[in-house]
C-alpha cells in the first residue's frame, strides 16, 4: 500500500540537504538487524516489501533530527519512497534532549495508532516544523489536522502514554550501537544520515 504524507511531496532536490549535526553521539551499528523491526506495528512509509529498507531512530528535540527531517527525509520521499524502492521506518530514541522528547514522541504514537501512517509522518513534519516552540496546544493543533485525533495527541503528550514503547525502541536502538540521534540504517548498515541520498543512489 502505497503510504505518502503530503509533506513529502514537497521533496526538493539535493541542493536541499544540509549539515544534519547529531545530539550525541550516533555509534557504530555494528549489531543493526531491521527484522527486529515490525512494520506493522511502527510507523513505516513507502511500499511493503520494497528492495531497500531504511530505519531511522530520532528525538524529536533533538535539532540534528529536525535537520535530518527537513532537508534529507523530503528527498529520499521523492526519489525512492514514492518510487517503491524503499521502505522507511521510524523508529524512536529519547536521549532525552529536553522535557518535549517523550511528550511529542507520545503524541506522535497516538496519531499512529489512531489515524495510520500518513497521519503519522503529517504529524512528524508539522512537529519539526515547529521544534523549539512544542506546546500541549501545539501538538493538539497538529494531531488534528494530520488525523482529526488531536485530544487523543494531547493526552498521550501529557500522560506520556507511550514511554515504555519509546523505551523499547531505545533499547534496541542500542543493542545496535546507537548511542545517538538521527542514527539512519540502510538494511544492516549504519549511515552518516547527510548522505543517505548518495547511499541509496548506490544501492537502489
Amino acid at each position: 500500500m502505497d503510504r505518502l504524507s503530503r509533506r513529502a511531496a514537497l521533496a526538493t532536490g539535493a541542493g536541499a540537504v544540509a549539515s544534519v549535526a547529531g545530539c550525541l553521539g550516533i555509534g557504530s551499528g555494528s549489531g543493526a538487524n531491521p527484522d527486529d523491526l515490525d512494520p506493522a506495528a511502527r510507523p513505516t512509509i513507502g511500499p511493503s516489501g520494497a528492495s531497500v529498507r531504511v530505519v531511522a531512530f530520532e528525538d524529536f528535540s533533538c535539532p540534528g533530527c529536525r535537520a535530518f527531517q527537513t532537508s534529507v527525509f523530503p528527498a529520499v520521499s521523492a526519489r525512492y519512497i514514492q518510487q517503491g524502492a524503499v521502505e522507511y521506518y521510524h523508529a524512536d530514541y529519547p536521549i532525552p534532549v529536553d522535557e518535549w522528547s517523550y511528550p511529542v514522541a507520545s503524541a506522535a504514537w497516538a496519531v499512529f495508532e489512531e489515524a495510520g501512517d500518513e497521519a503519522f509522518f503529517e504529524f512528524v513534519a508539522e512537529m519539526y516544523g515547529r521544534s523549539g516552540s512544542y506546546s500541549l496546544d501545539l501538538i493538539e493543533t497538529a494531531g488534528e489536522s494530520a488525523g482529526g485525533v488531536g485530544a487523543a495527541a494531547r493526552s498521550a503528550a501529557e500522560d506520556e502514554t507511550y514511554r515504555d514503547a519509546l523505551n523499547a525502541d531505545k533499547d534496541i536502538g542500542s543493542d545496535w550501537g546507537v548511542e545517538g540521534t538521527p542514527a539512519v540504517f540502510v538494511e544492516d548498515e549504519s549511515v552518516d544520515p547527510a548522505e543517505l541520498l548518495d547511499v541509496l543512489a548506490d544501492r537502489v
